[in-house]
């Protein structure tokens, strides 16, 4: 674990052997807790705040970050969410993605891993995990690529989840090629000719997807979650390239301007929150991450969002 740099986070940190031990173990210590995994797969970085046992609420956030800036300088696990729950004094459990742990020259890599590493399963079964032991719905959170790993563990937990994202990308081929080849060549090998093939994203793909979903555009990734909200920038491209073959998954309804509904608990909301890919106001996520801390909360009633209804 010398890749990592664990002290930037000033926070005891916990080893466990297995998921298990975990399980059997953990006592909702506040830390970073590091869960180790068979031999050649990655272990398994989080986050666990001081509010971790404030029983006012019934739900827990789980963070997933996005793309990381200035990689070449930084070492992980890389963190998301401490600052806005700490402010709101909420409890939170944040997800460093693995994918980025050996490869300091990787900026993104959707929580997916590799062919070999087992890590979707990983992942699912500790959130699992988490669920059991807290006795409270998972609320996953995350923007952008943190955005698609929010999305795809929705699909992958048995938990009972509700999910908040904004500008998610919803299948990975269709990003910034750059990023997306950073993360193929990193974590499949692919060469650099490969990548130049002008049909490098179906050949691919067909290699990727019998390891791991790099798509989420399926029909009930939107309902999966027992709640949803789901925002996005109106001026953003991901508003055609990842929402809309989504949301064309899901429903034969038009998806226009402000609140799209799906039943009363899963909405997509398509506004000028912020200017292209940018994220929604931080202190717009926290207020509805707020008062989606009410587990019988509805997301038509959602305060914070009725200018955009």
């Amino acid at each position: 674990m010398t890749n990592k740099n664990f002290a930037q986070w000033k926070q005891l940190h916990y080893l466990w052997d297995s998921l298990e031990h975990f399980r059997k173990t953990w006592d909702r210590i506040p830390g970073i807790h590091t869960i180790q995994f068979a031999s050649g797969q990655k272990n398994l970085d989080i986050y666990v705040n001081e509010n971790i046992e404030d029983a006012s609420h019934r739900a827990i956030p789980i963070f997933f970050s996005g793309a990381i800036s200035n990689r070449t300088t930084q070492l992980g696990p890389f963190f998301s969410g401490l600052g806005m729950t700490k402010k709101l004094g909420l409890p939170l459990i944040a997800i460093a993605d693995p994918t980025l742990d050996d490869d300091h020259s990787l900026k993104l890599g959707w929580y997916l891993g590799n062919a070999t590493d087992n890590f979707s399963k990983n992942l699912s079964e500790t959130l699992d995990v988490l669920h059991q032991i807290l006795g409270k719905e998972l609320i996953l959170v995350g923007g952008s690529g943190g955005g698609f790993a929010a999305l795809n563990a929705g699909l992958n937990t048995k938990a009972s989840t509700t999910t908040l994202v904004w500008n998610p990308q919803t299948d990975i081929f269709e990003y910034s090629p750059r990023f997306v080849k950073d993360y193929l060549r990193s974590q499949y090998n692919f060469s650099r000719d490969t990548l130049r093939r002008d049909d490098w994203k179906k050949y691919c793909r067909a290699r990727t997807d019998v390891a791991t979903r790099t798509s989420v555009v399926t029909d009930s990734t939107l309902l999966r979650p027992r709640r949803l909200v789901y925002l996005q920038n109106a001026g953003d491209s991901h508003r055609t390239d990842h929402l809309l073959p989504l949301w064309t998954a899901t429903t034969t309804q038009e998806l226009a301007e402000g609140r799209n509904m799906l039943g009363a608990s899963h909405g997509v909301y398509v506004a000028e929150f912020a200017a292209g890919h940018a994220p929604p106001p931080a202190n717009l996520i926290a207020s509805v991450l707020h008062e989606l801390m009410d587990t019988d909360l509805e997301v038509n009633v959602i305060e914070s969002l009725k200018e955009f209804s």
